[in-house]
């Protein structure tokens, strides 16, 4: 696999997580545990983070190859 090709392959199946982590939102609430509730909005909030995270790097990957070609 090319580079280039690694670097959509990230930022695609991210984009593909963050949209699935987004569809658990609107059920939370009828677990009907306040704790429980809480704690996965934490840790939705935390994955959410963590994927934002990847595609920065990735994307500063792919901006710094297109700066060595000028």
């Amino acid at each position: 696999m090319e580079r280039e090709e690694a670097i959509e392959t990230v930022k695609r199946v991210c984009a593909e997580i963050a949209r699935n982590l987004m569809q658990i939102t609107p059920v939370v609430p009828s677990l009907g545990d306040q704790e429980a509730e809480k704690k996965v909005f934490e840790t939705l909030y935390e994955l959410t983070a963590q994927l934002e995270t990847i595609k920065k790097v990735v994307g500063k990957i792919g901006r710094d190859d297109d700066t060595t070609l000028l």
